[in-house]
């Protein structure tokens, strides 16, 4: 089984399906997508698991990740090829401004992901099992591994950041 991310975003300040969109215009006009990581305020980034994504992206040049739209309940895999981590206890402003929505350019977030390439996936074409949910700090109300049989089971979870193997 291969390891990978899911990251958890809303349409919170676009219209719906307006960050994917975005993103997508980009990577239309640049061939490339910065995608920022925005944690909740209780998460602790996992600067384990996120060496282990730059070590595989070294070694391979690209992985999957995936993207939750909590709001609208889809998913979507992200061709990813560079991810860039903030010290510890830090955040870091976007890698490049010309290639990142700019609703990304008034702040600062612990992780940027760089895409080139976002496509809406069927969830029930995917069998995804939660290996860690590496950025809480409190132990969960399930047992892990778990395998994830609905989008629900992810929105009802208080994270933004599930590490999953895929077969």
């Amino acid at each position: 089984m291969n390891k990978t991310l899911i990251l958890r975003f809303r349409d919170l300040i676009t219209e719906d399906d307006g960050t994917i969109n975005d993103h997508l215009n980009m990577i239309y006009n640049y061939g490339e997508v910065w995608w920022g990581w925005w944690m909740k305020q209780h998460e602790i980034p996992p600067r384990n698991l996120f060496i282990d994504v730059f070590n595989e992206l070294e070694k391979s040049g690209l992985i999957n990740i995936y993207l939750f739209n909590s709001g609208l309940n889809k998913i979507y895999k992200a061709k990813t090829v560079k991810i860039l981590v903030a010290p510890q206890g830090n955040t870091i402003r976007t890698p490049d401004f010309e290639k990142s929505p700019s609703y990304y350019h008034r702040g600062s977030y612990p992780a940027w992901f760089l895409m080139n390439g976002i496509e809406e996936i069927e969830f029930a074409n995917t069998n995804f099992t939660i290996v860690s949910t590496p950025t809480k700090t409190f132990k969960g109300d399930f047992d892990l591994p778990k395998n994830i049989e609905t989008l629900e089971e992810l929105q009802n979870m208080n994270v933004t950041l599930w590490e999953i193997a895929t077969p």
